[in-house]
């Protein structure tokens, strides 16, 4: 709580001079990262409507000009896997617009990555939701079997989400655009927090309760929200080369860095559980991640 409430306050201080879309919410979110519960729960909680800036492209997203000049008119939740590219920055600037980055552990976000494809696209080659990222699947993927699918978004897909990532930090630090880091753990700990920071940081001040929406992918997109599931999927090699692509300052400050071997042996059940024994993966996030310096 100190340390998400210590990132509020430096991006607020960012963002103070800014006076573009307070009554409107844009959020940047790594795909799989809990982005439709978010938007749906900030939609529910403020009455809004929610609205899409680009062309739903994953991590390529542009802005549509006349898209930003409808989110500044006011009383939207805006919700993209934005591109951090130099038009979408000039877009951002322009409209004075501030923005929540949502991030997760990019491992995990692969995972989940692999099991949305199969969802998404129907195991079908020809699915035209397999257009909105690149590179395609290629011809007889989804005869893989698992463990190659994870094989091939690594090489393939993980590269570019930690570039985009990476990127949209980097931008977060310069000050170029206020910007709020927040994180899908900070959702799976405390999301009344994460929603409070959230509203905060626009300046918006209302009483709520949680609208604890439906947690379906159905309804919500939502699969699972467990932070170690990768540990326990990928193959010893798959882990070593996923976190070998994640620089080190991001495993650092977010909390990435823990050894694989030790924090998969502490994911798996103990025999002999004591009822009072803390799990000890309760809040490896929260408690290790230093304070992102525009979030």
């Amino acid at each position: 709580m100190r340390r998400m409430a210590d990132r509020l306050r430096r991006a607020f201080s960012r963002g103070a001079a800014h006076e573009g879309n307070e009554d409107s919410i844009l959020l940047n979110t790594m795909p799989k990262s809990g982005s439709i519960y978010v938007q749906k729960s900030l939609v529910k909680i403020l009455g809004w409507r929610t609205l899409y800036l680009g062309n739903s492209y994953a991590l390529i997203d542009q802005i549509g000009v006349e898209d930003a000049k409808t989110l500044i008119s006011g009383r939207y939740v805006a919700q993209n896997h934005l591109a951090s590219s130099p038009e979408n920055l000039q877009v951002l600037q322009h409209f004075k617009l501030k923005m929540v980055l949502h991030l997760r552990d990019p491992r995990q976000a692969l995972l989940s990555w692999v099991h949305n494809t199969d969802w998404i696209s129907g195991g079908n080659d020809a699915s035209e939701h397999l257009l909105y990222s690149t590179p395609r699947v290629p011809s007889g993927y989804f005869d893989f079997s698992f463990a190659e699918k994870i094989d091939w978004q690594i090489e393939n897909y993980l590269p570019q989400l930690i570039k985009w990532t990476q990127h949209w930090v980097e931008i977060a630090d310069s000050g170029t655009v206020p910007i709020l880091i927040t994180h899908q753990n900070d959702l799976r700990v405390n999301e009344k927090a994460l929603f409070d920071s959230i509203l905060a940081f626009y300046q918006l001040r209302l009483d709520y309760t949680l609208p604890n929406l439906p947690r379906t992918m159905e309804e919500t997109h939502f699969r699972r929200a467990d932070p170690t599931e990768w540990m326990r999927t990928f193959t010893p090699d798959q882990a070593a080369h996923a976190t070998s692509l994640i620089p080190a300052s991001l495993k650092t400050r977010f909390g990435w860095d823990a050894p694989y071997g030790a924090v998969l042996r502490s994911a798996l059940p103990s025999p002999k559980p004591s009822p009072t024994q803390l799990h000890p993966l309760a809040e490896p996030v929260a408690s290790r991640r230093s304070a992102a310096s525009s979030t």
